[in-house]
């Protein structure tokens, strides 16, 4: 008997896109088994990335305390996002022209420590971050059965924020997109400023190159700043020869005009700039979460906090010490690993003798030597290692460090069992609670509080360490929140059937009730949905759906109950949320911040402070600029410029900008220039003033024309006086 709806041809619907950053899509279960990885294994982020490296270091003798370790860690990180391997950039190195500066210093310690700090993660069974991106590319390149496989499940790739993408990234983009050559990126040239994170601003402009026939798109209409501002900003990346042509327009009124402001040093500027936002909330009727303060570096906040501390102004500054840089999070973390991952070497040398337990320094080379002379990992040196060889002491230290770790484990088990047993309950999950426990044994938090010279700091890093339990926490609920819901699943009569406590038996009930052959979305929490076919994706015990029906949080993966390695996995690539933030809303603070971390924001009201010489271009990219053996990739004067424009685009309505005739150096106050950029700006867009006067348009006229003949002057003498010092060098 015919329905009421009409008979449409079926068609294959399509799946849950998939979404997420490069590094997360690509680690897949699939790279793992064929790149000959353990089924689980640790990601290391920066802090144990630097304990590998620090490592590294140690046992080819550079003293890690004379060099800025994530100095060499950026020059590797360049390395392997090039694809240069550990003997290539030997090669590279011994080839180069030495100049006999500390860059070369960088570049020869770097290679030295390369081979072996990827030997260290190899012997944790480790990755790091640019792993997840190497990995995958040659797993692409070297199997043809997983590269058919993606190309037959995925038509369609997009790929956001271009600009940003290095050299791996770009092959990855190549094997991705396939024969199909579907592939649409979104990406402002303009806007690349993370060549010191290995992006390679040539990937967006060469894309018709690497991408013959693609078809280019120009959205140049804004809908955010002013005319002012515009003008302001195309005029200063118009100053970047190699670009992709764009001129910035806007219907939005032409704005006020920007204001440019001279300062006596760094003190009086960030003076001057708390009294302006204090003046222009009270006459413009602005939040303090309106107005923005940016900078090219960390140091120049100092100041500017201190002005807004007298004056009791709310702020925050976004952006600082990243969450799992914290010590007190990478100790605890290092402890979680040590008991997940058995065999790694770089948790376990972080934290064998933090708290202290009687393992010195002595004792840990010792066991290094053990390892290296019996060709086995550290791991399994602590196990073989005797009182003849570090001494009765410091071997029964050893001992009752393993026997807890062992006696972890075990308990650890339990928490997982119990944790696979159902959907958590009220207070903490089951692997939580053994992770609360378990930190409070280990005396991190009796360590920290040993110091009373700052109790305020200790109760702020003990917290840090309990939200590292709450993270675990969250995953747990997660993971069983992702089986709570069930939507198009319905019982013949479009009502939808609602998953039971216990999730997964309703879960299944509900599916079978659709019996038409179509396909079912299964909502996983936050947003995320999946479509699975009605029965053909469930267990055969009828308990569960099978790894193939649901994929939460990777794009092959099966679901799987709550463990520790997974929880460690996700904390590894998720971003905690900024502590430097206690709480207040965003309209309540004024926003400080470095001009990177502001790329994509906007503010009503934004002032660019410290234009100068040496900060804006930065004095090591001016270095780099003259240096034909700068590894970076393009002009780093070209990418300070763009980091400028950047800043200048984050103003809606009003830009202030800002530099220093002097600052503090050693005690001392050091002359400073004005930013080369400046100049771009035509001068009837500004309203060159000290901060507080009022002038009349004629003063103001005069002043802007003695302000650019002055900077020229300085700007020629400058150049005069490095042309001399070269030919008399």
């Amino acid at each position: 008997m015919p329905s009421g709806r009409a008979q449409a041809p079926k068609r294959k619907r399509p799946r849950r896109i998939p979404t997420g950053p490069w590094n997360l899509a690509c680690c897949c279960r699939s790279a793992r088994t064929r790149l000959r990885r353990p089924e689980v294994f640790p990601l290391h982020g920066p802090p144990a990335v630097l304990g590998a490296l620090r490592a590294a270091c140690g046992e080819i003798s550079i003293a890690d305390d004379r060099f800025d370790l994530k100095r060499i860690l950026r020059r590797i990180s360049d390395w392997k996002n090039r694809r240069i391997s550990p003997e290539q950039a030997m090669r590279e190195v011994a080839s180069a022209p030495t100049r006999g500066n500390r860059a070369d210093d960088y570049a020869i310690l770097a290679a030295q420590a390369y081979g072996r700090y990827e030997e260290t993660l190899r012997a944790a069974g480790a990755v790091d971050f640019d792993d997840l991106l190497l990995l995958p590319v040659r797993l692409l390149e070297e199997d043809e059965e997983v590269r058919h496989d993606l190309w037959r499940r995925w038509h369609y790739l997009m790929i956001d924020e271009y600009q940003d993408t290095n050299p791996v990234q770009l092959d990855l983009a190549r094997l991705l997109a396939g024969p199909r050559r579907n592939l649409c990126v979104v990406g402002d040239d303009d806007q690349a400023i993370y060549a010191f994170r290995g992006a390679d601003v040539n990937n967006i402009l060469e894309f018709e190159r690497h991408f013959p026939g693609a078809r280019v798109i120009k959205l140049e209409q804004n809908y955010r700043s002013t005319r002012r501002i515009l003008a302001a900003a195309n005029a200063v990346i118009a100053g970047n020869a190699r670009r992709h042509a764009k001129q910035l327009h806007t219907e939005n009124p032409i704005g006020a005009p920007i204001d440019l402001w001279e300062h006596e040093d760094e003190e009086a500027e960030a003076e001057a700039i708390a009294n302006e936002i204090a003046t222009r909330r009270l006459t413009q009727k602005r939040k303090w979460g309106d107005f923005a303060i940016l900078y090219r570096t960390n140091t120049q906040s100092r100041p500017l906090e201190e002005a807004l501390r007298a004056r009791n102004m709310p702020y925050r500054v976004v952006g600082g010490t990243a969450f799992f840089d914290r010590k007190e999070v990478a100790d605890a973390l290092a402890y979680l690993r040590a008991v997940a991952f058995p065999k790694d070497e770089i948790a376990i040398r972080r934290i064998i003798n933090y708290p202290p337990r009687g393992i010195g320094r002595a004792t840990v080379l010792k066991i290094a030597e053990l390892a290296q002379a019996k060709g086995i990992g550290f791991a399994d040196a602590l196990l073989a290692v005797g009182p003849e060889d570090v001494g009765a002491a410091a071997h029964r230290a050893i001992v009752g460090f393993l026997e807890m770790l062992e006696d972890e484990r075990q308990k650890l088990s339990d928490a997982e069992a119990e944790a696979a047993a159902g959907p958590p309950g009220i207070g903490l999950p089951p692997i939580a609670r053994w992770a609360e426990a378990f930190l409070r044994r280990t005396g991190i938090e009796e360590e920290i509080r040993s110091d009373r010279r700052n109790q305020r700091s200790a109760d702020f890093r003990v917290d840090n360490i309990r939200d590292v339990v709450g993270s675990i926490a969250r995953y747990e609920r997660r993971v069983w929140g992702q089986l709570g819901r069930v939507d198009g699943a319905s019982n013949g009569g479009g009502d939808v059937v609602a998953a039971s406590s216990n999730g997964r038996r309703s879960l299944r009930e509900a599916l079978m009730t659709r019996g038409d052959g179509e396909f079912a979305t299964i909502a996983l929490g936050r947003g995320e949905t999946h479509t699975v076919p009605d029965a053909t994706a469930l267990s055969s015990d009828g308990t569960g759906v099978t790894p193939a029906a649901i994929a939460p949080g990777s794009l092959d993966e099966g679901w799987t109950p709550p463990r520790l390695v997974d929880a460690l996995a996700r904390l590894a690539l998720s971003d905690l949320e900024d502590r430097a933030d206690d709480g207040r809303e965003d309209d309540a603070c004024i926003a400080l911040m470095t001009l990177h971390s502001a790329k994509g924001l906007e503010f009503e009201d934004v002032f660019i402070v410290g234009l100068e010489e040496e900060i804006l271009p930065h004095a090591r990219s001016i270095e780099a600029a003259g240096d034909p053996e700068n590894p970076g990739h393009g002009d780093p004067l070209a990418e300070e410029r763009r980091l400028f424009y950047v800043g200048i685009t984050r103003a809606r309505s009003r830009l202030t900008l800002s530099y220093c005739r002097a600052r503090r150096k050693h005690g001392g106050l050091v002359p400073r220039l004005p930013s080369r950029y400046l100049q771009d700006i035509p001068a009837d867009l500004l309203n060159v003033r000290s901060p507080g006067t009022r002038l009349s348009p004629e003063e103001s006229a005069e002043l802007r024309k003695n302000f650019f003949a002055q900077m020229k002057a300085m700007l020629a003498g400058d150049e005069q006086d490095a042309g001399a010092q070269a030919r008399s060098g």
